[in-house]
């Protein structure tokens, strides 16, 4: 007998083999059992999740004569003769290579005959999304009102580029992915029926590798063996493979952590002295760092991630020393180098060159790269402060004393208050800032909630106030600050420039702009016994106008001799006129 590969030979044969889709198998087994059989199907999923081995199994279970439990017998001449190809009923074609108008006329033209040997006619049309659109409309209205004994299976891994006139017109059955468990309790199946012998991790290094196809997992499998013989290790697997293993990947995020470059051109040189694909590496890298922040935003990442007990801590360990920030820009910058790699001739620079960036994010303007120096320097600041606490514990007695804070002219420009009224145009923006920061916010929404904030003034401008733990919004409002400056001087009319600062490097400069007054107004009416005391002690206070709160109008007081009584209309005059 000519040699079967292995996942060929191992196909199941019964929907009780059938890995990981026991949700799709169990309905299908009720509706054979129950007769209800539908008179098409659509299977869809991503590759080697068992959609055409289903269909398979389907086409037998529906024609079989001693059907158990839904699922066929496999030994009656029927099954034999499906399994074999010797029953034409079970017809199957691939969409890929035959998706013309013709060949599914062919199809509608064949189906219109009773079957030979077995109950129903079944078709199985894998790949069905490659159909042209003359095709799939041939096909629309056999779909719709197919003879009894026909049944269509259709199979696609792009079940959106299936028009929905014929989905509506299908029973639907979603495949999973499947899981690194399930894969490796199935390998270990066919492991004990080949006698082969693979360790655990070399187990779990091929269902990583599988990437949720039980067909990959047993071809790489199968690649394996027959380079390495019956043995198979995690050294083995990844010497036959060209991958490198999980140390490099550690090396290298250990050394972007420590920001030393010359460790990773040495772990890239030993990886391509050894032979190893560096394209696989990248990709390998990418997870890595997923990995790394599914550790450092979840509780329970053991539950997420299909590693051993020791890489697994060792994960969490390495994440515990890393920021978000700088996980978030280390996926960003591998996942661009590794589209850029596609187009060049020499990926290698492209990796390298990435990697170095990682290493020195102050050469890097990207927005992810901000973010993490941003975080690297409050990591600074917030030790320095705990040094600066410790230090004080130690020797309370020679702490300094404080001093004025004299913020840089870059930060604070000295302003006169004395020459200050409420008509200086940095005085009107700062007490209308609420106005200012409302429309600023409509015509900019990435600094929405930002700018309701306290203010002040200098010598340039107003200066927004940001607490130590809103470095972040700090460095936002800071980027879209032409766009507020422009809204401030459209409402002051006049340029003013816009500032942030936080509150500690301000707050022994602050100036209070509701405090500051009108010098015009000091000797006003309201002044005047301050001003003129020697004036206002012989005005006779009776001669002015009261206004009593208690009453609903005005009074009128004694005139002085030779003033001339206005005269006032009454209620009933002021109604008709």
């Amino acid at each position: 007998m000519a040699y079967q590969a292995i996942y060929r030979k191992w196909r199941p044969a019964v929907f009780e083999d059938v890995v990981g889709q026991r949700h799709i198998t169990k309905t299908l087994q009720n509706q054979i059992e129950t007769g209800k059989i539908s008179h098409a199907y659509l299977f869809c999923g991503t590759r080697g999740t068992g959609k055409t081995t289903v269909a398979k199994i389907l086409a037998k279970a529906i024609n079989c004569e001693n059907a158990k439990n839904g699922s066929p017998c496999n030994e009656c001449s029927v099954c034999r003769g499906i399994t074999d190809g010797r029953i034409t009923d079970v017809f199957e074609i691939d969409a890929a290579s035959n998706n013309g108008v013709d060949n599914i006329r062919e199809i509608i033209e064949d189906a219109r005959y009773v079957a030979t040997e077995a109950k129903y006619r079944v078709y199985i049309i894998d790949e069905v999304h490659m159909l042209s659109s003359g095709a799939f409309n041939a096909l629309l209205k056999t779909l719709e009102e197919p003879p009894e004994h026909t049944v269509f299976i259709l199979a696609t891994t792009e079940a959106h580029k299936v028009p929905q006139t014929i989905l509506s017109r299908c029973q639907r059955f979603d495949f999973r992915r499947i899981t690194a468990d399930d894969i490796i309790r199935r390998m270990r199946e066919i492991a004990m029926g080949e006698g082969l012998s693979i360790t655990d991790d070399a187990y779990s290094l091929l269902a990583q590798l599988a990437d949720g196809s039980m067909r990959d997992a047993l071809t790489i499998l199968e690649r394996c063996v027959s380079e390495t013989g019956g043995t198979l290790t995690y050294e083995a697997v990844s010497s036959v493979l060209g991958i490198a293993g999980s140390a490099p990947l550690f090396e290298i995020a250990d050394a972007v952590n420590a920001q030393n470059p010359a460790e990773i051109f040495a772990v890239i040189e030993q990886l391509m002295s050894s032979g190893r694909d560096l394209n696989n590496f990248m990709d390998s890298l990418i997870e890595h760092y997923r990995n790394l922040l599914i550790c450092k935003v979840t509780d329970k990442p053991e539950t997420l991630l299909d590693r051993e007990g020791e890489e697994l801590i060792r994960l969490k360990a390495q994440a515990s020393r890393t920021s978000f920030e700088k996980l978030s820009n280390a996926v960003t910058v591998l996942s661009a180098a590794k589209n850029e790699a596609k187009w060049s001739k020499e990926p290698r620079v492209i990796y390298e060159l990435a990697l170095i960036k990682l290493t020195r994010p102050e050469f890097d303007n990207s927005y992810d790269a901000l973010l993490d120096r941003i975080k690297a320097l409050e990591e600074k600041i917030e030790q320095g402060i705990r040094i600066e606490a410790k230090k004080e514990e130690k020797a309370p007695e020679k702490k300094p004393q404080p001093k004025p804070k004299q913020p840089s002219a870059r930060l604070f420009v000295p302003i006169d208050v004395n020459k200050l009224t409420p008509d200086t145009p940095c005085v009107v923006a700062a007490r209308g800032w609420d106005k200012i920061s409302r429309q600023a916010e409509r015509k900019c929404p990435y600094v929405s909630t930002l700018l309701g904030r306290k203010v002040t003034i200098d010598g340039e401008g107003i200066i927004l106030i940001f607490k130590k733990d809103e470095a972040m919004s700090k460095e936002l409002v800071n980027r879209h600050r032409a766009e507020i400056e422009a809204v401030t001087e459209q409402i002051v009319g006049s340029n003013i420039m816009v500032k942030t600062a936080f509150a500690d490097d301000i707050e022994d400069n602050f100036i209070d702009v509701w405090k500051i007054s009108d010098k015009k107004k000091e000797h006003s009416i309201e002044n005047l016994e301050e001003a003129f005391p020697e004036i206002v002690d012989d005005v006779d206070s009776s001669e002015f106008v009261g206004y009593e709160p208690q009453k609903d109008s005005f009074e009128q007081s004694e005139f002085a001799d030779g003033d001339e009584e206005e005269e006032f209309l009454e209620e009933n005059e002021i109604e008709d006129e």
